[in-house]
């Protein structure tokens, strides 16, 4: 049985996105890759703590498992496929009891593969995740090319350069037709993000706006 570095597990409501306010369980995993790559959102991150591959506890799946109660499962990090092994773990005893997981990743590594047979999110299906949020990073907004077709949703933060990212949105919208958009102000900047970020959203209008509403509310 694998074990993971996990930085901490709890319940709360998904602040972000497209499953924004339903209740899920949260596993942050040890780990990210952001500041070897160069990458800026180190700028802004929130969660530097769980940069470090050593941060955290070791825990087993079982483990891990014992601490999940709720219909979803977040894998969270810093950049949970740093630990990809018990990842592919974690999902399959997940989805042996029932329970949906959900993918948070910056896109640079390549996507696992799921097992030939036993659990998955669907028969052949190429990932065994039942949602991948790919948020990915200034300055090159890279993702990984083994995500074609993979991706649920994308997530693209919007900060003071919001001709950059709003270009970068284009490109990974065309890149992952079957992807939702949704784009998020970055909380530091205050109202001058929430601005530049209602403004891209009403000139594309397939796209949505997505609120760090854990923050608005005080929750974790």
């Amino acid at each position: 049985m694998a074990t993971l570095r996990v930085v901490e597990i709890f319940d709360s409501l998904q602040g972000e996105g497209y499953w924004t306010g339903v209740a899920m369980t949260f596993v942050r995993l040890a780990g990210c890759n952001a500041p070897a790559l160069g990458l800026e959102c180190v700028r802004w991150c929130d969660t530097p703590d769980s940069w470090e591959p050593g941060a955290g506890e070791e825990m087993d799946v079982d483990a891990i498992m014992r601490c999940v109660h709720l219909p979803r499962l977040c894998l969270t990090g810093g950049e949970p496929l740093l630990q990809v092994d018990g990842v592919v773990e974690v999902v399959e005893k997940a989805h042996r009891q029932g329970t949906r997981v959900h993918l948070e990743t910056n896109g640079t590594l390549e996507p696992p593969t799921p097992p030939v047979s036993g659990p998955g999110r669907l028969e052949g299906a190429r990932t065994s995740f039942d949602w991948v949020v790919v948020s990915p990073k200034p300055p090159a907004y890279f993702v990984d090319p083994g995500w074609q077709g993979l991706v649920d949703e994308l997530k693209v933060v919007i900060d003071e350069r919001v001709d950059v990212a709003a270009a970068a949105a284009e490109r990974l919208a065309a890149a992952h037709p079957g992807a939702l958009v949704s784009i998020q102000p970055e909380y530091g900047a205050g109202r001058t993000s929430v601005d530049r970020a209602v403004a891209l959203v009403m000139s594309h209008p397939e796209w949505r706006l997505s609120l760090q509403i854990h923050k608005l509310l005080g929750v974790r």
